[in-house]
């Protein structure tokens, strides 16, 4: 791990290049940047290996939500054993992110299941079974509005955003037979590199490269897929990570949803079951932005009414990647929802 978390324009403009277009080539990307492939690379590389920027896949939250089961588990902990229990749930392939929250519930958990009976199963006999939990509560999304894969650095011009806008996937629905189920195996294999080629895939997935870039292109197109190049929180400039639970009127959900995801401080928005019906994850620049973001939306959404907000203090785990206490990845732990329950 690199100790210096300094980067240089250059360098978040990469960055914001990976956001859009995680998967161009070096070519492309240096073609956009204005220096050659191997610059790209090479600084592409320092980062990776700090663990300051990296690029994963895992299946798409909002076609996930609407066919199987995505789930938020607050988890409540005797304070000697908080730390045993974010080891153990951190090493679970079911849960992709976690959250050390500072009110209200010590860990938030983002999880995937195949069905509701897994949902289940994980709960109640795997998590409220571990030493020193002293509970659980239980949320499913029913809609997705927006993931994290959609939130950008904005270190770009318009004219480098609109030049690298033909590399966007046009998204339809699946083709018949293709299914998160069908590309399981190379869901698991984008995990820890979003960025391996066809022919790498092909390798580890023993199939042909023909046959590998067909179904790959089929599950890009048929949205089944989200690629996130990932940022370490020291080096966005967004440093402060909040939750927002909010209540709104149900006729009012979509559309009040789809105008908070144009806000630039929104990672996620999800529709969820329980006495909220949303919740929203923001990245802030500072803590006093919270009061500032809660006051903006007051004034713009005079029926959203925030019912609680808490602060991240720490993110062990995110989207399949474990971090460590600056928010540096240090290993991947694939995000699966087909792995055998603990």
């Amino acid at each position: 791990m690199q100790d210096s978390f300094s980067l240089d324009e250059a360098d978040l403009s990469l960055i914001n290049v990976m956001q859009i277009a995680p998967r161009a080539t070096w070519t492309e990307i240096g073609k956009v940047l204005g220096f050659n492939a191997v610059t790209a690379t090479r600084r592409w590389e320092r980062m990776s290996a700090g663990g300051l920027a990296w690029v994963t896949a895992y299946p798409s939250l909002p076609q996930w939500a609407e066919r199987h089961c995505l789930a938020f588990i607050e988890v409540d902990c005797e304070p000697s054993a908080r730390q045993h229990v974010v080891d153990v749930l951190a090493e679970a392939p079911q849960v992709a992110s976690i959250s050390q929250v500072a009110s209200g519930r010590d860990l938030f958990l983002v999880a995937l299941f195949t069905d509701l009976q897994a949902l289940s199963r994980f709960v109640l006999d795997h998590v409220s079974q571990q030493p020193g939990v002293r509970g659980t509560r239980t949320h499913t999304a029913t809609r997705f509005y927006s993931e994290g894969n959609k939130w950008r650095l904005q270190a770009l011009s318009p004219d480098q955003r609109t030049h690298l806008s033909r590399h966007s996937q046009s998204q339809g629905p699946p083709a018949n037979g293709t299914s998160h189920e069908a590309c399981r195996d190379l869901l698991l294999s984008l995990a820890s590199d979003g960025r391996r080629t066809a022919a790498e895939l092909a390798e580890l997935t023993a199939t042909s490269v023909s046959t590998t870039r067909r179904r790959l292109e089929r599950m890009i197109r048929g949205g089944l897929v989200s690629f996130r190049c990932e940022v370490s929180d020291v080096i966005s400039g967004w440093p402060v990570n909040a939750h927002f639970w909010a209540r709104v009127p149900p006729h009012e959900l979509d559309r009040i949803s789809q105008a908070l995801v144009a806000l630039p401080e929104i990672r996620m928005c999800a529709a969820i079951t329980g006495t909220d019906n949303l919740l929203v994850i923001v990245w802030l620049r500072s803590l006093g932005d919270s009061q500032r973001l809660e006051a903006r939306l007051a004034e713009r959404f005079p029926t959203l009414t925030l019912t609680e907000r808490a602060i991240v203090l720490r993110m062990p785990k995110r989207m399949g990647w474990l971090l460590d206490g600056h928010g540096r990845s240090t290993r991947p732990v694939p995000v699966n929802p087909w792995d055998d329950l603990p």
